[in-house]
């Protein structure tokens, strides 16, 4: 027979039970997690598209010229060739 006392017991299975209380059985939880996930994804969304904007902005200023990707070329090793990576001392133009 154990000498095992569950009355001595540290883990807390009142914890577990509030935890499911507060997720698993918490439809409003998934509610608001999935709220949270549209939140952050449309955030992510508007940053990208306000960047390509000033990037926009910065070629129609001529700040900024467009780079080319060659066919099989990733887009990384094009952009080690921008002319943003020359020597401050060199004008590319």
């Amino acid at each position: 027979m154990s000498d095992y006392d569950h009355d001595q017991d540290p883990y807390d299975y009142d914890d577990d039970e509030k935890f499911y209380e507060e997720t698993a059985y918490n439809e409003e939880y998934y509610i608001e997690r999935e709220r949270e996930l549209i939140r952050q994804s449309n955030l992510d969304l508007e940053l990208e598209e306000l960047e390509e904007r000033h990037i926009q902005e910065m070629r129609e200023e001529g700040l900024l010229r467009p780079v080319l990707i060659k066919p099989g070329e990733s887009e990384s090793e094009s952009e080690k060739e921008s002319p943003l990576d020359q020597p401050a001392g060199e004008i590319p133009f």
